[in-house]
This record gives C-alpha cells, structure tokens and sequence, in this order.
C-alpha cells in the first residue's frame, strides 16, 4: 500500500524533531566518563621544556597509533582514565600548544620555564586544590596508556608518594597526596619529581608505593626515539 504524501510529511517531520536529541545523546555517551573514585585526584601534565635535543616541537610530533599530536596523545590517555580534572602546564611551546589543541583544554603557561623543570612542578602544586592528590605526568611519554593512569591509581595510598617504576627508576607520573605535596614546593632548577622520591625511596622505601609501568619508559627526547 502507497503511503499518502501527508503521511511521509509526518515521517519526516518527526525524523527532523527526533534526530538532533539522537545525535546529542549520543555525542554525550561518546564522551568518556568520569570515575567517581578518581574525584580526589588531579592530574597534570607537564609540557613546558624547549626539548632542544628534539631539534623542534616534539609535543606536536605525530603519535604514531592516534595519529594525534604527542601532547593530546598522552592527555587523552588521563582523560580515558576517567580523571576530569586535568591540565597541562606549557613554557617554550605554548603558543604552538594552544593553537593545536582543543580550547577546552585547560592550560597554564609557566613563565619561569627557562629556569627549568622545577618551575613547573611547583606552579602544578600550587594551582591545584590542597585537599587533592596531585598526579604528576610528563607530556613526553609516548608509551603511557589509560590502563597505566589507572593502575597507578588504584595503587595510591595517601598515606605514600605512589610512583611509576621503570628501567630501574621511580618517575613519573606520580601521585603526591595531599600530605606528601608540601615537598614539591623545595625543588629548585632542573629538579623533578623523581629527586624527592627517590630520596624518600632510600629514607624509608615503606614512604613508596612502587606500581612496575615499563610503557612509562617510553618517552621521547629525540626524533629516534619513534623508532623504539
């Protein structure tokens, strides 16, 4: 039976009213979801270095399994997490960051970047609120995944600084609950966070809580380093 050109006008008129509520929905559960247990965490990723032995902008460099730029790469990694509350503090680059990465990304410019990595720890602990957990990340390490952030923090104890270990080393990222963050703020030049915890590490290795990441190794300081 043909369908009456008043009915087809019915169809489409409520194809027309039904589609966009379709396409907001379904834009919402694209998005990734929040872990109500990560509320107490705040992550940030720094990204403020000039990278001179990459010979150029490194943290736009093209991540070889998104396609994306390395930064937005390793952030999205964080934000698949389920962590919400996230930044990335910029210094050499930022003007180049900003342009290339989505503007609603939340984005502090350190301008005491030239006097290094210390700089930037300290304006990450100063910015975020004092009763959270502080996750240190680097905008460099190409190999960390979703699955790392949340190993990393299913193993935090706030009564510990909670680290990455790899290659025989603590690093990041780490997590500096809200106890252990007043230490980040005696880093001075070049210092990172590995300084403190290695330190706390040998004081008394029960101050860290060790979670073995190898895929945090993988980081990028030269263009060679893709290849790895």
């Amino acid at each position: 039976r043909i369908k009456s050109p008043k009915h087809w006008c019915c169809i489409v008129l409520l194809a027309l009213f039904l589609f966009p509520s379709y396409l907001k929905k379904q834009s919402h559960l694209s998005k990734h979801s929040a872990n109500p247990e990560l509320t107490g965490f705040h992550a940030v990723i720094l990204a403020g270095g000039q990278a001179s032995r990459y010979g150029g902008n490194k943290l736009l460099s093209t991540h070889p399994d998104s396609q994306l730029p390395l930064l937005w790469h390793v952030y999205r990694q964080y934000q698949r997490a389920g962590l919400t509350a996230l930044s990335i503090i910029t210094g050499h680059w930022h003007e180049a960051i900003r342009a290339n990465l989505p503007s609603d990304i939340h984005i502090l410019f350190n301008p005491k970047w030239e006097t290094g990595l210390a700089s930037s720890v300290i304006l990450a602990n100063q910015s975020v609120d004092e009763n959270k957990a502080l996750i240190l990340g680097l905008g460099d390490q190409a190999g960390i995944t979703a699955n790392s952030i949340s190993t990393l923090c299913s193993a935090y104890k706030p009564t510990c600084i909670t680290a990455s270990q790899y290659d025989g080393l603590l690093g990041a990222p780490a997590i500096f609950s809200p106890a252990h963050r007043y230490l980040l703020d005696n880093l001075a030049g070049d210092q990172g966070a590995g300084k403190i915890i290695r330190h706390q590490f040998q004081t008394n290795n029960q101050l860290v809580t060790r979670v073995p990441l190898k895929e945090a190794g993988w980081d990028i300081d030269t263009p060679s380093d893709w290849l790895d």
